[in-house]
């Protein structure tokens, strides 16, 4: 089974009210999940298999395995394709299925903003090395 992780510290998130907020912090693009799709981003970046998220999230909006697993895959591929989730080999099974408020199921998706993506890479922050900010570069 091929699991995955967030591609960090490339990638942050944060989960608000159930949404996934997800900001690209090279590009300065930023992402969007809600609902099932908020789900899926947190289980797959902690490490569970296309097939265990599909087991979490089909019982609990009332849909075939298949179907879950067959939206999962595409869902997938466009995180990968964005380079959000890196596959993991040694990545534990550590996901868990708790805070699902079930409702109606709607297909995975990832929305993409890149309208603020200048003003982003514009903060001082992404001129740091390792030696700290503000450091004069030489």
């Amino acid at each position: 089974m091929t699991r995955y992780r967030a591609n960090a510290p490339r990638f942050v998130d944060e989960t608000v009210d159930g949404e996934a907020l997800i900001m690209d912090m090279v590009t300065g693009t930023y992402y969007s999940c809600v609902g099932p799709s908020t789900i899926a981003w947190n289980l797959l970046k902690s490490g569970m298999a296309v097939d265990e998220v599909a087991s979490s999230i089909a019982p609990a909006y009332a849909i075939e395995h298949s179907s879950a697993e067959r939206d999962l895959h595409t869902f997938v591929e466009e995180l990968v394709r964005e380079e959000m989730l890196v596959v993991d080999h040694n990545a534990p099974a550590n996901g868990h299925i708790a805070d699902v408020v079930a409702g109606t199921y709607q297909p995975l998706r990832l929305e993409r903003y890149t309208d603020l993506a200048d003003l982003i890479l514009l903060d001082p922050v992404h001129d740091v090395t390792d030696a700290g900010w503000p450091h004069e570069q030489t």
